[in-house]
C-alpha cells in the first residue's frame, strides 16, 4: 500500500507520531509524501531523511537535544533553537528538502503577509525550526524575506497539498476533540478559543481516508518530555489497530 501522510503539531505529543510511523514501517506501507506543521514537520522531515522512528525517539529523549534550546533574552521570543548543534544535524542530516527520500511539505505562517506557506524546497533545518516557532515562546525565523512562525497556528493539519498525489491520506492529529469543558468563565473562554482554532482542522479530518488520534492524548502535557515512551507506545497501539482495520476493508 502507498499512502500520503499528514502530521499535526502538538509539541512533546509528537512522540505519538513516532509510534504511528513505527506501525506503518512494520506493515511495509510506503509513504510517498508527508505534510506537517510544527513537531509534525520536524518528525516528518527527519523520517524523510531516513531517520527511523525509534532513533528519533532516542534523540528527543537525549540531554543533547535539550541543549539545542537557547534562551534568547526576550529578543522577539523567549527561546531559539540552535540548528548548528550536532544533535539537530543528527535529527535532520540532509540539507535540502528537495533531496529527501520522500516528498516533504513543511507548513509555516508568514507574519508579514499573514499567509499560510508550504515549502517543499529549501533549507530543511531552517524550515523545520520555523514551522515549530510558536510565538511568544520562540522567535520568528527570517527566511528569504519572510518572517516565519509555527504553521499550526492557522493550519495544524495541512492536508490539501497532498491531494495531488491521489493516494489514501492518513492524518495524525495530536489534539483530539474533548467533549467536555470546565463550566467557568476561564473554562468557557478556553473552550471557545479551542473551537475557533480547531475549525479548520475539522474540515481536514473529513478529507482523511484514515484519521488517527486518541482521546488519551489530552492527558499528556504539550511541554513535558518525561512521557515520550508512553506517547510512542500509545501511537503505535492506536495506529496498529486502525491500520489493520482499514486494510481489511480495502
Amino acid at each position: 500500500m502507498k499512502i500520503s501522510l499528514v502530521l499535526s503539531g502538538g509539541a512533546a505529543r509528537g512522540a505519538f507520531h513516532l509510534g504511528v510511523l513505527q506501525a506503518l514501517d512494520e506493515r511495509g506501507i510506503e509513504i510517498e509524501a508527508i505534510s506537517g506543521s510544527s513537531i509534525g514537520a520536524i518528525i516528518g522531515t527527519s523520517y524523510a531523511c531516513g531517520v527511523s522512528p525509534k532513533k528519533q525517539l532516542e534523540i528527543f529523549r537525549s540531554s543533547e537535544f535539550k541543549k539545542a534550546f537557547k534562551f534568547s533574552f526576550f529578543d522577539k521570543g523567549l527561546f531559539s533553537i540552535d540548528k548548528k548543534v550536532a544533535i539537530i544535524n543528527e535529527l535532520v542530516p540532509i540539507k535540502k528538502l528537495e533531496d529527501l527520500k520522500i516528498d516533504m511539505h513543511i507548513t509555516t505562517i508568514d507574519l508579514v503577509s499573514g499567509h499560510v506557506m508550504s515549502f517543499d524546497k529549501g533549507d530543511a533545518k531552517t524550515l523545520c525550526i520555523a514551522s515549530a516557532s510558536l510565538v511568544p515562546l520562540f522567535k520568528p525565523v527570517s527566511y528569504q524575506g519572510y518572517e516565519l512562525v509555527d504553521g499550526g497556528i492557522m493550519d495544524n493539519l495541512p492536508l490539501d497539498v497532498l491531494l495531488k498525489y491521489n493516494n489514501p491520506i492518513f492524518g495524525v492529529d495530536l489534539h483530539p476533540m474533548q467533549k467536555g469543558f470546565k463550566n467557568s468563565l476561564s473554562g468557557i473562554i478556553k473552550r471557545s478559543m479551542f473551537l475557533m482554532w480547531r475549525a479548520s482542522v475539522q474540515e481536514k479530518i473529513e478529507k482523511c481516508d484514515l484519521y488517527i488520534s486518541d482521546d488519551k492524548l489530552s492527558d499528556f502535557s504539550l511541554f513535558s518530555f518525561k512521557k515520550l515512551q508512553k506517547l510512542f507506545d500509545l501511537g503505535y497501539e492506536r495506529a496498529s489497530s486502525l491500520i489493520d482495520a482499514y486494510a481489511k476493508e480495502e
